[in-house]
């Protein structure tokens, strides 16, 4: 599944999806000082979607995007606050970078240690540590059907 059929999906599912209105997303600018604080190159899949929607959720459980504040001071689902704090506090690493939490307690990463040709990260779940989806693309693709 590409960009073009992810978007049409996504529409396809508004009543299940609360997303940004399609491009008006995070300027290039914020999501390179993002990659920079986090010390990470976005997957390119990830990157679309921060473009293209912004940020939103499905079935209510945020994804963590570029709130476009001071990451000092900016709180919430932002991408930087989610993952300093988790790291700070120990439920993280630093060859995580965490993209959602659900209500049920699993919180779902990408693993920096493990990178394709494409430069698209896998998701993980955890508490399990089971490999959920082969890239951010994917990821949509899965929690939009469930």
């Amino acid at each position: 599944m590409n960009y073009d059929s992810t978007r049409k999906l996504i529409e396809e599912n508004r009543k299940r999806i609360n997303f940004g209105e399609f491009g008006h997303g995070v300027s290039t600018d914020w999501i390179e000082k993002a990659e920079c604080r986090l010390a990470v190159k976005f997957p390119p899949s990830y990157v679309w979607w921060l473009r293209s929607y912004s940020g939103g959720e499905i079935n209510g459980d945020e994804i963590y995007s570029v709130y476009e504040l001071d990451f000092d001071t900016v709180v919430g689902g932002d991408i930087v606050y989610i993952n300093e704090l988790n790291r700070r506090k120990g439920f993280s690493t630093s060859d995580q970078l965490i993209i959602q939490k659900n209500d049920q307690a699993e919180s779902y990463y990408f693993d920096l240690n493990q990178i394709d040709d494409a430069g698209e990260y896998p998701v993980y779940v955890d508490p399990t540590g089971i490999k959920y989806a082969d890239s951010f693309l994917h990821f949509l693709q899965k929690k939009i059907g469930e």
